[in-house]
């Protein structure tokens, strides 16, 4: 097919509303629709957790109201590890939380601080700020270079130098002197909620200063599996064996889990001992923070508005115990995803008829969605649930508005078009249903009306071009209509000739009496105009009926013997001095309504068998 440059400047404007409305309806969905979305999606697809290595012991209201108002004595906290390592047997004890200063009452430090050294099992949390002056610590430098040789991890870092500095953090909490000494390890407790505030992400690995610290949940991995190796690079953080997919070289999307998905025990059953069993924490790792709503440890998660970040923390460490993750495309793999939707979406709009087109892209867009629901997210791919199905939403808006101005425009140039050729009741038939009327082409049963004045040569040699001119459209003018009134189709004007068609581009059985009901009403109007005689020939057949002609002109007309034996016909009135002379195949469809009186037995061609033909003299009264 060639192209046009109709068609080029179609294509850029096409482009450019495509632009117009893709580019805002992809920041949109980044902005406004995705997160939603996805959370949703997690909520509804969240498993079940299976493993039980990860219980709470949760400071909650119950435990305020019972052990008495905060802040308690840190010599209660010191209550709670011994009883976990001592007694039950704990495997490891994260502590979410962080303490950053000396509280009201130094003897209850000191014995807090000298319990907890006792201990080998408890992993306090600190806290990072890109704050440079978030935190204030006395003697910082001395407090620096402890904490960095004690807590900092070695990591092998790949990702590139401004990516790092970008994400460095500038401060941090620390610990109290004493704490530090106390334990071994620390972790960050620091969370990240998205712009809408909605935690749905994790760092586990924090750069300050030139240093690696762990998460609270990598520390207690660290704790579990001593000598661990780390790598990390833009895509992945890489620990042991096995792989954290990440984000922009720092985030990994969390992995949640339904409902209460871990054990939890309050904290003052541990302090009174009233209740539990060291065997619930036996060989487990426990968290141990607050959910008392007064203390405002409550985060916004997919899962619900009000999740307390101690099961955030836990959530995180089940992550990294089970190599359980989401799985976040790449901007090169969402980037794909979307320019095939866009593909297949634009070839289905314009290449396909709208239902059919409309029904698959509804397919399409439903079956997306489906497969990210359930099957993506159950097995941790977090696919863009939305942006595809916008886009294939957005491409059949563009595709059949495009569709309707542009080809509204088009059939207002066809019906100008057609109107010069046919009666309006047939433009409109054509314009109605204009695949049935097949205008490529095709073989049908017509009638051909050739209709002649006679001696126009004569006439046009002694007449003026002008007047040659004005006598034509005179004559026209009241021909026309009569045609139109017995909706025949004006194929083409040969000077002063013309070939009516009848029966086409709309069929109509009654061809062959509308075209000589036709030529009878031409004869009468010709004999009120002065110095115009006419021959009118007749015949009716299968003849080839289209479009003729290259792609950048045809016509529509009629090809066939039918139109040959109309043609000769006509030229024979000047032989038999007739007006009007129709074949035997049109006489034979007409003779119980026409008065006709046959003539002879002629052979229109050469090597044709001879037909009868008739002179058509007037309608049956």
């Amino acid at each position: 097919m060639k192209f046009h440059k109709k068609n080029l400047s179609s294509a850029i404007i096409l482009a450019i509303f495509s632009f117009i409305i893709l580019w805002p309806a992809y920041f949109f969905c980044a902005g406004l629709a995705v997160k939603p979305v996805y959370d949703f999606i997690i909520k509804v697809t969240a498993p079940v957790k299976t493993s039980d290595d990860v219980v709470i012991v949760t400071i909650d209201d119950q435990s305020i109201s019972k052990i008495g108002r905060w802040p308690w004595k840190r010599t209660y906290y010191a209550d709670i590890f011994e009883y976990l390592e001592n007694t039950a047997g704990a495997r490891v004890i994260a502590f979410d939380s962080v303490i950053v200063s000396r509280g009201n009452d130094p003897e209850d430090d000191e014995e807090f601080f000298k319990r907890v050294s006792a201990l080998d099992s408890v992993i306090p949390g600190v806290f990072f700020s890109k704050k440079s002056s978030f935190f204030y610590n006395e003697n910082l430098d001395e407090l620096h270079n402890s904490f960095r040789g004690k807590f900092s991890v070695n990591v092998k870092d790949n990702r590139p130098e401004h990516l790092k500095q970008n994400i460095q953090y500038k401060s941090c909490s620390y610990s109290v002197k004493e704490l530090a000494e106390s334990v071994e390890k620390t972790g960050s407790v620091l969370s990240h909620p998205d712009n809408d505030g909605i935690i749905r992400k994790a760092e586990h690995l924090f750069y300050y200063k030139g240093d690696y610290y762990p998460s609270l949940a990598l520390a207690v991995f660290n704790e579990l599996y001593p000598g661990t190796g780390i790598e990390i690079d833009r895509h992945s953080l890489k620990i042991n064996d096995f792989s954290v997919p990440i984000e922009d070289g720092r985030f990994s999307y969390i992995k949640w889990y339904r409902k209460k998905p871990f054990k939890t025990f309050s904290a003052w059953k541990i302090i009174e001992n009233n209740g539990i069993s060291p065997s619930d924490f036996k060989d487990k790792i426990v968290v141990v923070g607050t959910t008392s709503t007064a203390l405002k440890d409550i985060k916004s998660t997919p899962l619900k508005v009000d999740y307390p970040g101690v099961y955030i923390q836990a959530t995180l460490i089940e992550n990294l115990l089970n190599r359980d993750f989401m799985v976040k495309p790449s901007k090169l793999h969402e980037a794909l995803v979307l320019l095939t939707v866009l593909a297949v979406s634009f070839f289905a709009v314009f290449f396909l008829p709208p239902l059919f087109s409309s029904i698959s892209l509804f397919l399409l867009g439903l079956g997306y969605f489906y497969v990210c629901m359930f099957f993506a997210y159950p097995n941790n791919l977090a696919l863009d649930p939305v942006t595809p199905v916008v886009f294939i939403i957005c491409v059949m808006l563009l595709g059949y508005g495009y569709e309707y101005f542009i080809e509204d425009e088009k059939k207002a140039k066809t019906r100008q078009l057609i109107a010069k050729y046919v009666s309006k009741d047939i433009m409109e038939t054509i314009l109605a249903d204009i695949d049935g009327t097949k205008l490529g082409g095709k073989r049908a049963e017509i009638t051909v009306l050739f209709v002649d004045i006679r001696n126009f040569t004569r006439i046009s040699e002694t007449l003026p071009p002008e007047k040659v001119s004005e006598l034509l459209n005179n004559y026209f003018s009241h021909i026309i209509p009569i045609i139109f009134k017995y909706r025949g189709t004006v194929n083409k004007f040969v000077g002063d000739a013309l070939l009516v068609i009848f029966g086409a581009p709309v069929e109509n059985p009654n061809h062959p009496e509308l075209a000589v009901n036709c030529a009878l009403e031409i004869l009468d109007k010709a004999r009120e105009l002065d110095s115009i005689t006419i021959g009118i020939g007749i015949s009716s057949g299968e003849a080839f009926v289209g479009n003729i002609g290259s792609d950048e002109r045809f016509e529509y007309t009629a090809i066939g013997n039918t139109v040959n034996v109309a043609s000769r016909l006509e030229s024979f009135n000047k032989l038999y001095k007739t007006s009007a002379l129709i074949s035997e195949s049109t006489y034979e469809r007409v003779k119980e309504i026409v008065e006709a009186q046959e003539i002879d037995s002629v052979c229109v061609t050469q090597n044709s068998e001879p037909i009868r033909i008739f002179e058509l003299k007037g309608v049956r009264g």
